[in-house]
């Protein structure tokens, strides 16, 4: 997996999410636009297939604790599916790519 700051509040999340390293690097990659100043942020993922939990917590925590506007773009059928299940899409303003 790799994550690319891919715009001036875009972050691409390239790969399968599936590691605490993963969310490590995830977690790291946007606390860098949002302690930039960045208060909305589109997160980019056309590969994964799923989200770790730990993954999911963090973007919860970045909408409701930091008051992170977070839009994202899902490449993935199952990811799509999954974000649905949890009552997600609403939440994480997901749009299919």
């Amino acid at each position: 997996m790799e994550v690319e700051i891919s715009g001036a509040s875009e972050v691409t999340i390239s790969g399968h999410i599936k590691s605490i390293e993963d969310y490590q690097q995830i977690k790291n990659t946007v606390k860098e636009l949002v302690s930039g100043g960045r208060n909305s942020l589109v997160i980019r993922i056309p590969d994964s297939l799923s989200m770790t939990s730990s993954v999911i917590g963090f973007f919860l925590k970045l909408i409701y604790g930091d008051k992170v506007k977070v839009s994202m773009l899902v490449g993935d059928e199952r990811l799509l599916n999954l974000l649905d299940v949890l009552n997600l899409l609403t939440v994480f303003d997901v749009k299919k790519i």
